[in-house]
């Protein structure tokens, strides 16, 4: 996983959309869509896509809803620019809901790295020490 900020670390939203629509049996289904973009090269090493960001100065008129034009908030729609955005390699713990400190953004150093990395399945050892089971199978 990655800690990915804005390089001046200055706020930003995503673009995002939303809609109320009444279902097949007249129930209120809300849904909700971040807009994507290619990324710049610099981000395209992490992902081919990217949210589409808007920045501070902008949330006003992004959030405007008196408009049923689209045109206004076109030129909104791209993605970050080259170098706008920084990032650093962080912890797995990010991946389990009950880790909730600070700590989570942080690079992760070469000990973590060590200590996060996957172990080798037992069947893996054991063939690897020569304990193989000739092909024949095992469920242990």
């Amino acid at each position: 996983p990655y800690f990915i900020y804005r390089a001046d670390r200055r706020p930003f939203g995503f673009a995002g959309v939303s809609e109320t629509w009444l279902g097949p049996n007249g129930e209120e289904v809300d849904t909700v869509a971040i807009v994507t973009a290619p990324a710049s090269p610099d981000l395209a090493v992490l992902h081919h896509r990217v949210p589409v960001t808007i920045a501070p100065d902008a949330f006003e008129e992004w959030l405007d809803c008196s408009s049923d034009s689209a045109e206004g908030v076109m030129a909104m729609l791209h993605g970050p620019d080259e170098g706008e955005f920084a990032w650093h390699e962080i912890s797995t713990r990010v991946n389990h809901v009950a880790n909730d400190d600070a700590q989570l953004v942080l690079p992760i150093t070469d000990e973590q790295r060590a200590a996060e990395a996957p172990k080798p399945k037992r069947a893996a050892a054991r063939k690897a020490a020569g304990g193989g089971d000739e092909g024949q199978g095992s469920l242990f």
